[in-house]
């Protein structure tokens, strides 16, 4: 988060941030199974893994995608202008700091998972059919929602199906 705070200053544009936390949680999946090699069952620490990579990598992708030739991010525009004292270093700790620690807190499970010695079981099973079911749904949902505001019949409304 750090790395993605000093291209935003160079950059002028703190809507990046929202691309690294999927990177983020990449990065830390590829840090945990590097260091954690032979301590955890190899099948599980690959699952692990790519899964959270896979997840990652597409949200990543999509935020991206999604901001792609536009300025600065509303929310942190307005969070910014009404900062007391330094705008910058009141982003860094209002943002990238706090994302970074809750990267950490978040991934906890994918750091704990790489060490456990079991090898494929019902629980790895069972949350694998669960991660692709939410991660299907996410895509889908993104995709719905991108088509619902590429259609300028829909300007200045919510989506509220699909």
């Amino acid at each position: 988060m750090l790395a993605t705070f000093a291209v935003a200053l160079v950059r002028g544009v703190h809507r990046i941030v929202d691309v690294a936390w999927g990177l983020a949680f990449t990065a830390v999946a590829l840090v945990t199974w590097t260091l954690s090699a032979g301590y955890g069952d190899d099948t599980r620490r690959l699952a692990v893994t790519l899964a959270t990579c896979l997840w990652g990598l597409r949200l990543a992708v999509h935020i991206a995608r999604r901001g792609r030739g536009h300025g600065e991010d509303p929310r942190y525009a307005r969070m910014l202008a009404r900062a007391p004292g330094r705008p910058a270093l009141y982003a860094l700790r209002k943002v990238y700091l706090l994302q970074g620690a809750l990267v950490w807190l978040v991934s906890l499970p994918v750091q704990a998972a790489a060490y456990l010695p079991e090898g494929v079981d019902v629980l790895l099973v069972a949350g694998l059919v669960l991660w692709a079911v939410g991660l299907t749904f996410e895509a889908v949902g993104d995709h719905q929602l991108a088509r619902f505001k590429a259609d300028p019949a829909h300007r200045g409304r919510v989506m509220d199906q699909g």
